[in-house]
C-alpha cells in the first residue's frame, strides 16, 4: 500500500435561517470517516436562532477542526464561500455544504478517492443524492437531474442494485452501493450535475474562477462552478447518493414538491437563471487579466468561450443544439 499522506480537505457550511437543520449538518461533518478536515461554519447574519444553535452544537462537539464565522450581513452563497475560504487552513480540496442538507459518513472519503483516480485529474467531483423532506423522511432515492443529459430512455429495466432494501421491522432501509464513477470531459447546454452539497472542488480552481461580485452570485454558485469545470477540466460523477438533499418548502431554489418524473423542483423559470449564470461564466472567461488563459491555454479558453456564446446565441432549439454538436466534432 502506498503511504503518501492524505490531502487536507476544507469544508464550508453556509447557513442562513436554517436553525432547524444546521445542527444536523454540522454533526454530519464531525462524524466523517475521513478525519483530515478543516471546517468553517459561516452564518450569513441569520434572523432566526441559527447563531445560538451553531454555538451550542460546536460547544457540544468540542472539535478543534471547527471554527465559526458570522458575516456582518447576508453576503449570499458566493459571499459565504469567500468568507469560509478566507478562514480555511491550507487545503487543496474544498466542499461547500448547504446547511439544510446533510452528508453521509463516507461523503468526503469517496470524493477524495474520486479526485485521486489514476485516469484523469479534474477540478470538480459530484455525487447523487437522496431527496428528503423537512423531517428527514425519504421522498426520492435519486435526484433525477443528477448527471442528466437529454433525460431518461422512454422504457428501460431498473437495475436491482438501484432499488433499496427495506427493513420494515426497524423502519430502516439500505441502498446498495454501486461504486460507479464516470469521467465527463465535454460540456453541453443540457448538462446537469447536482446541488452545491454534492460537490468537492480543487481549491486552486475555485480561487481562479470565483470572480463575480457577491451580489451577482447570491445563489447558483453550484451551477456556475460546475459549468466552468465541465468547460475547462472535465468532471467526475459518483453514481451513489452520498448525501440527503432536503426539500422543506422554504428552500431558496427548490421550493416545489417532488412530483415524480422530470418535475420542476422550483417555481422559478430555469432558462433566465441559466442564461444569467452563463453570462457570468463568459465574463470571467473574457477577463482581460488573462489568468484563466495562463492556467489552461488560449486555445482551451477560446473553445470554452465559443461554446457559451453559441448557447447564448440560440435562435431556436433545433439550431443551437446542432451548432454546439458541430463545434464539439471540430475539436
Amino acid at each position: 500500500m502506498i503511504k503518501a499522506a492524505l490531502p487536507r480537505v476544507g469544508v464550508i457550511i453556509a447557513n442562513y435561517n436554517n436553525h432547524l437543520y444546521v445542527g444536523q449538518a454540522i454533526r454530519a461533518v464531525a462524524t466523517q470517516t475521513f478525519r483530515n478536515l478543516s471546517v468553517v461554519v459561516v452564518d450569513n447574519r441569520s434572523t432566526d436562532s441559527s447563531d445560538c444553535v451553531i454555538k451550542s452544537t460546536l460547544r457540544g462537539l468540542e472539535d478543534i477542526r471547527f471554527r465559526y464565522v458570522r458575516n456582518d450581513y447576508n453576503r449570499g452563497q458566493a459571499g459565504a464561500m469567500r468568507t469560509g475560504l478566507a478562514h480555511l487552513d491550507n487545503a487543496p480540496f474544498v466542499c461547500l455544504l448547504d446547511s439544510d442538507d446533510y452528508i453521509y459518513e463516507d461523503f468526503v472519503a469517496r470524493h477524495v478517492e474520486a479526485h485521486l483516480n489514476t485516469d484523469f485529474p479534474v477540478a470538480l467531483s459530484y455525487c447523487d443524492s437522496h431527496i428528503v423532506d423537512g423531517a428527514g423522511g425519504l421522498l426520492a432515492g435519486t435526484a433525477w437531474w443528477f448527471d442528466s443529459q437529454q433525460g431518461p430512455e422512454s422504457c428501460r429495466s431498473i437495475d436491482p442494485m438501484r432499488v433499496p432494501q427495506l427493513d420494515c421491522r426497524s423502519g430502516g432501509m439500505n441502498f446498495p452501493r454501486t461504486g460507479a464513477v464516470r469521467l465527463n470531459t465535454i460540456w453541453t447546454p443540457h448538462q446537469a450535475s447536482n446541488s452545491m452539497t454534492s460537490m468537492m472542488l480543487r481549491r486552486a480552481f475555485v480561487d481562479l474562477v470565483l470572480t463575480p461580485p457577491d451580489d451577482e452570485l447570491k445563489l447558483y454558485v453550484d451551477y456556475y462552478l460546475s459549468t466552468f469545470a465541465a468547460l475547462l477540466t472535465g468532471t467526475v460523477s459518483l453514481a451513489d447518493a452520498l448525501y440527503a438533499y432536503r426539500m422543506h418548502g422554504a428552500n431558496s431554489h427548490s421550493n416545489e414538491a417532488v412530483m415524480g418524473g422530470q418535475y420542476n423542483s422550483s417555481r422559478k423559470p430555469w432558462e433566465p437563471i441559466r442564461n444569467s449564470v452563463w453570462r457570468l461564466v463568459l465574463g470571467a472567461l473574457e477577463d482581460g487579466r488573462g489568468r484563466v488563459e495562463q492556467s489552461f491555454g488560449v486555445h482551451k479558453v477560446e473553445q470554452a468561450r465559443t461554446r457559451i456564446r453559441l448557447a447564448l446565441r440560440k435562435d431556436a432549439a433545433s439550431g443551437w443544439l446542432s451548432r454546439i454538436a458541430r463545434h464539439r466534432k471540430s475539436l
